[in-house]
């Protein structure tokens, strides 16, 4: 077997793998840490990773991790990304993965945890990824989804004007660790960040 199709076959083996999991284990109020969210984040890794030069097995890393770095979520949402790496370190040492790229996905999955800093360009690309639509004109809808999803997995309601002011803290605190996203994602990033000021300004006229 060539190694291109070795390639090929861990990666349709992941998508086959996650799509399962989410289909048999998805609890029904995530509507955002869901398999759409997965493969935007895949999509995204495939789109910066390739607009950032990096080789084709940089490239395989990144989308095994980006397909796993919230299959955590279903089980532990509070320390999902060590759940997501536990996932992806079984399921790729069954398929004879080699041990230092099974690494290099485990520490790209767990820096896609919001309170750490990614330590070079693949842990960049992909918490850039992760939050690709920050800086996309469907922002909003994924940040109703985020909320709804909050809502229904604490069964409370939260305020409209408070979730804007977080969303708010948020977006105006965020920076994209790449040079393609920065470049690509940044000026719809300032624009989202506009309307939600706007949003929020609507509240006391």
């Amino acid at each position: 077997m060539s190694q291109e199709k070795k390639k090929d076959s861990i990666l349709e083996n992941t998508s086959t793998f996650v799509n399962q999991l989410f289909e048999e284990k998805l609890p029904s109020w995530a509507v955002y840490h869901d398999l759409p969210h997965t493969i935007e984040t895949v999509d995204g890794c495939v789109e910066i990773g390739k607009g950032s030069g990096i080789t084709n097995e940089d490239l395989e890393i990144l989308c095994i991790a980006a397909w796993f770095h919230d299959t955590g979520y279903m089980f532990n949402v509070e320390e999902h990304e060590e759940k997501s790496s536990e996932i992806a370190l079984k399921f790729l040492n069954k398929n004879s993965y080699p041990l230092d790229r099974i690494n290099r996905v485990s520490d790209c999955i767990i820096a896609t945890k919001i309170s750490i800093t990614p330590q070079n360009l693949l842990e960049s690309i992909i918490c850039d990824a992760d939050l690709i639509s920050l800086g996309r004109p469907d922002y909003f809808e994924k940040n109703d989804l985020l909320k709804l999803e909050i809502e229904r997995r604490e069964n409370k309601k939260i305020n409209e004007l408070a979730w804007l002011k977080r969303s708010l803290n948020f977006l105006s605190s965020h920076n994209y660790f790449t040079e393609y996203a920065r470049l690509n994602l940044g000026s719809q990033l300032k624009s989202n960040l506009i309307i939600l000021r706007e949003n929020i300004d609507k509240y006391y006229q």
